[in-house]
């Protein structure tokens, strides 16, 4: 039996992957720089939750820490699951356990991360992509002016869609203020529809691959219903890029669908999404992570985040006149927090999103910013 360490427990796919390598036959351990109260109150994570500090704010006391969870525990694999990937890459490097990081190395990991040098980088190696241009001024944002609507503003590196700019109107690219330190994307806006992409590889090679329709979500953020597509064409182009960056780690993509089918990828988010839920836990996705079989595909057709759909999707459903599409796709779905043996991860969950609303609303700051607060990364030295 090996042991895996699993970080950034506070998102619910990082209990889907210890339920997962647990039900293949290893020790799953999970550490955060927070103790969530989905860890809390699961009985997966009984005495195998570990405490770091907060690495955005600590670092090195964070890469101390991990190396001492590192000599203690003895993991064959660390694997991230949120924005803290960056970080366990560089403590990775610097401590000398950067063999053991299910991750693509750091320089990788900033080009993948970066808004701008994905597209190029993807580009560069056969992948259609939009076209996307750094700025950093409103002097340079202004060459845009005149075709504002034809284009998609957002920050270099950003999570969630927080501030994109969709077709903005001239007054409303005006207001935007980049900077060299604060540097955004202008990217040519693709009409299609969005399909979100998950996947693992080991060096090179699509492991785990995952595709859902964001079919609820809340406004451009985060979805909580995830519908399974089974467009090859997408499994394609997400292995030319894993090839192309020679990829050990979870890759995951938002890409456009065109009208004709063509799959472009618009942006890179080089940890997990919610497309592991598709998995169900199966202990397939663990073997598949560490490359002990063929490809894995999810067999589920659809999942939700039962306290999202009905707090979130609810009421949207009801004041757009969709509750009856609503009722349809909650039916057809599963709860991914109704677990067997885990009673208690729906309170959790709920739990948590008030932690993060509240301190969120304290700061200024909204409830997914809070939630990466000290974990996220946007592009600074790690010092």
């Amino acid at each position: 039996m090996s042991t895996v360490l699993i970080t950034g427990v506070r998102a619910p796919i990082a209990l889907d992957l210890a339920r997962s390598f647990s039900a293949a036959g290893h020790d799953a351990h999970v550490a955060d720089s927070i103790y969530p109260w989905t860890a809390r109150l699961s009985r997966q994570t009984r005495n195998r939750f570990h405490k770091f500090a907060p690495p955005r704010f600590a670092f090195t006391k964070f890469a101390e820490d991990l190396a001492r969870l590192v000599n203690q525990l003895k993991p064959d694999w660390i694997i991230p699951t949120c924005e803290e990937v960056f970080y366990v890459a560089e403590a990775g490097a610097r401590q000398g356990f950067a063999d053991r990081v299910l991750a693509p190395p750091p320089s990788m990991l900033r080009t993948l991360h970066s808004k701008v040098d994905f597209a190029h980088f993807a580009q560069a190696n056969g992948v259609t992509a939009p076209e996307t241009t750094r700025v950093t001024s409103p002097e340079e944002l202004s060459a845009f002016r005149d075709r504002s609507r034809t284009v998609v503003l957002k920050p270099e590196f950003s999570r969630f869609a927080s501030h994109a700019k969709i077709r903005p109107t001239a007054e409303e690219l005006d207001t935007i203020k980049p900077t060299a330190a604060e540097p955004w994307a202008v990217q040519d806006f693709v009409e299609g529809d969005e399909i979100c992409v998950w996947s693992s590889s080991m060096n090179g090679e699509v492991t785990a691959f995952a595709a859902y329709k964001p079919l609820w979500r809340l406004g451009q953020s985060s979805s909580f219903y995830f519908e399974r597509d089974d467009d090859p064409a997408i499994l394609e182009t997400t292995r030319a890029i894993a090839r192309a960056a020679n990829a050990t780690g979870q890759l995951s993509f938002d890409v456009i669908r065109t009208r004709n089918g063509a799959i472009l990828p618009i942006e890179c988010n080089p940890r997990g999404i919610s497309g592991i839920h598709l998995f169900d836990s199966d202990p397939r996705l663990a073997r598949a992570l560490l490359n002990e079989t063929p490809l894995q595909t999810p067999r589920a057709e659809a999942r939700h985040i039962g306290p999202a759909m009905w707090l979130f999707g609810a009421p949207g459903a009801l004041a757009s006149g969709r509750f009856e599409a609503f009722q349809h796709d909650i039916k057809r779905s599963r709860d991914v927090l109704n677990v067997p043996n885990e009673p208690m991860l729906g309170a959790g969950a709920l739990l948590d999103a008030g932690r993060f609303t509240l301190i969120g609303l304290s700061r200024g700051r909204s409830a997914s910013g809070q939630s990466t607060d000290d974990i996220e990364w946007n592009g600074e030295p790690i010092a």
